[in-house]
């Protein structure tokens, strides 16, 4: 459909031309558009993105001629133009079109050829257009074939991000034509992901059409797991709100903690890290592992052959230690602490008193409760409503096992998509920690071992600059005007930085390698509840009835 001609009144460039929108028609921003012309004996495309649009008086000198023009006074045309950033040409003969060249709008195989979806082998849908088209991500820049990771940005509470980390989620589970896949999401803020296995009762029409627009039905999550904390003085009770065969508790065996070095992910606040106590944590959680591998199966023993069933024994014999050593007989203190200062003990075991106390009922002294990430599609871990030193231990944990757990295969399938909420608060920029340890390895390895971030935080300026880097999609939801004059943001060309500004709820900017061009998309509301309030009454029908 043709919508105008090239402008020769401004200048035209091999990147950039301006089109005169011809009368009755409509352009707005974002949408993508395409010049033809004739170069020697070649036809030329010149395929781009609007993004910016004019309406302006032609002829008008003075400030009251758009008064005296509305009146019939004086003869005034209105001028109509949008500016094209181009994405593509095809062939690549980087010559301008010529003024009168006509545009036209890209649909079909002509709006695949401008994003170039044509040379996508497998699409995964990311959202709809200003315009209702849909718009795709390479989804071999998603599982790690040609990149990986997301990165999705955003104010706290406007920005979607944690909403629009499961619609993409739930579109790669929906459209990859990958079996061997798994997701692990952590639940960090209130109860909203309890109930994504249960229909939205509220879901509108229009969301339900625009669901099967994106080849969706509107349905909720399927084959998911909820792994909750246990009752703080029963570790058989989920403690949770939501309570059926779904709902597991987990927690560790005193054991585990031992052999795994878990005692690391105590350690994680940024106090703490500026300190000696790293040094003491280290060593200490390298005897607790030399323990373990010395115990009977099921037991953890000191080098006394004294059983510890606790994270509270463990603090007492911290404690012993420094008070022997204070006493004057160093022998129990070198064992645990070796050459530290009894100060630097002291502030160790401060600590690790105060990080017990929010971390003990994931410890039990015998048995373990595993979140077994491959037994369901998707497997939702909830800290939310923890204590911060609970929140990073849990995800250090997990994160570790799953990680160490991929190593030792030679296949990375089944890939396991992981969505963390929050990431600057375990990858920040400043600092160290164990889990920050984490966390790079995965941005920086997980590719290779077929582990995938799906990563959200408010500003992407205080997350480490190598798992942004690695990420190889961004999201940008509704902004902060001084987090946006970042670096981190500089793709966002042309005006969308300050789009960015006022972004409405469900509408996001997406940045991915292969279009030249950062795209605004929307995505409807989730087909699955976010509380139990929208959850669908279930009726259950007998198999029998249909037999009458």
């Amino acid at each position: 459909m043709k919508i105008g001609i090239v402008l020769g009144t401004m200048p035209i460039t091999p990147l950039e031309f301006w089109v005169g929108v011809e009368k009755d028609n409509l352009v707005q921003l974002d949408d993508v558009l395409y010049a033809e012309a004739k170069i020697g004996n070649q036809k030329v495309k010149y395929y781009g993105v609007v993004q910016e649009v004019q309406k302006f008086l032609e002829g008008a000198q003075w400030v009251y001629d758009a008064y005296l023009a509305t009146q019939g006074v004086i003869p005034i045309n209105i001028a109509y133009v949008a500016k094209v950033s181009l994405t593509r040409v095809e062939p690549e003969i980087f010559i301008p079109p010529s003024p009168g060249d006509p545009v036209y709008r890209a649909e079909g195989e002509e709006l695949e050829k401008a994003l170039y979806y044509d040379q996508m082998k497998v699409k995964i849908p990311a959202g709809l257009s200003r315009s209702g088209q849909v718009i795709y991500l390479n989804y071999h820049f998603l599982d790690g074939t040609e990149g990986a990771h997301v990165s999705i940005s955003g104010m706290s509470g406007v920005a979607t991000k944690t909403s629009y980390a499961l619609f993409l989620l739930y579109s790669i589970l929906y459209h990859s034509n990958e079996r061997r896949i798994n997701a692990i999401i952590f639940n960090v803020k209130g109860k909203d992901l309890l109930w994504i296995d249960k229909k939205n009762k509220n879901l509108s029409q229009e969301d339900k059409e625009a669901l099967r627009k994106l080849g969706m039905r509107p349905e909720p999550f399927k084959d998911v797991k909820f792994y909750v904390p246990p009752y703080p003085k029963d570790y058989s009770l989920p403690d949770s709100e939501r309570q059926d065969e779904k709902v597991i508790p987990f927690y560790w065996s005193l054991r585990e903690f031992a052999q795994e070095g878990l005692i690391k992910f105590m350690f994680v606040e940024e106090e703490e890290t500026k300190s000696q106590v790293p040094y003491i944590v280290e060593r200490i959680a390298n005897k607790l592992y030399y323990l373990a591998k010395n115990s009977p199966e099921g037991r953890l023993l000191d080098s006394y052959g004294r059983d510890i069933e606790s994270l509270q024994d463990l603090e007492n014999r911290f404690t012993e230690a420094i008070e022997q050593a204070e006493a004057g007989s160093k022998e129990l203190y070198k064992d645990w602490f070796g050459d530290a200062s009894i100060q630097t003990a002291r502030a160790f075991l401060r600590r690790f008193s105060r990080a017990t106390s929010h971390v003990r009922r994931f410890i039990h002294p015998y048995q373990s409760s595993s979140i077994r990430w491959e037994e369901n599609k998707v497997s939702v871990i909830d800290i939310s409503g923890l204590h911060s030193i609970a929140q990073m231990f849990i995800v250090g944990a997990v994160l570790k096992k799953l990680f160490e757990e991929k190593e030792k295969r030679s296949s990375p399938f089944p890939k396991v998509f992981v969505v963390l909420d929050e990431l600057n608060k375990y990858a920040p920029k400043d600092g160290w920690s164990p889990i920050k340890d984490v966390v790079l390895d995965i941005a920086e390895r997980g590719r290779s071992l077929g582990i995938i971030l799906i990563g959200a935080q408010q500003t992407a300026s205080e997350i480490e600059k190598r798992v942004l880097a690695n990420s190889a999609i961004k999201v940008v939801g509704r902004m902060d005007s001084s987090e946006l004059l970042s670096k981190e943001y500089e793709f966002l060309t042309n005006n969308f930085r300050q789009r960015a500004l006022i972004l409405k709820k469900g509408s996001m900017i997406l940045y991915q390698p292969d279009i030249p061009s950062p795209l605004m998309l929307k995505f409807p509301k989730p087909p699955w509840a976010t509380r139990r309030q929208e959850v669908e009454e279930e009726i259950y029908v007998p198999e029998d009835f249909n037999n009458f």
